[in-house]
């Protein structure tokens, strides 16, 4: 999903600069028809920028969260390995005798 973002967020960015230059140029041409449509594409744009950084902001904290949990998982992992094996350790001493 990160390297999704990566590569969308310079078309976003770009997006918005076209925009804005698209704009100039209906201004230069006196034309108001449609500024109103640019205006909104242009937010648009901003607001996509915007929830790009905010996702991959939440998908970085969740990665790191997901990291902590998989030490964790590992640890109680190797704890419950140890632990049968001295069960099975000490069930068999206690067959023996």
């Amino acid at each position: 999903m990160k390297p999704l973002f990566a590569k969308l967020r310079p078309l976003v960015s770009g997006g918005a600069t076209a925009v804005v230059a698209l704009r100039k140029r209906l201004n230069d041409l006196g034309s108001d028809h449609g500024s109103e449509r640019l205006t909104a594409l242009e937010k648009s744009f901003e607001l996509q920028a915007e929830l790009n950084e905010t996702v991959d902001v939440q998908i970085t904290v969740l990665q790191v969260k997901l990291a902590k949990l998989r030490k964790t998982v590992q640890f109680l992992l190797i704890a419950l390995i140890a632990t049968a094996t001295l069960a099975a350790i000490a069930l068999a001493a206690a067959f023996m005798r």
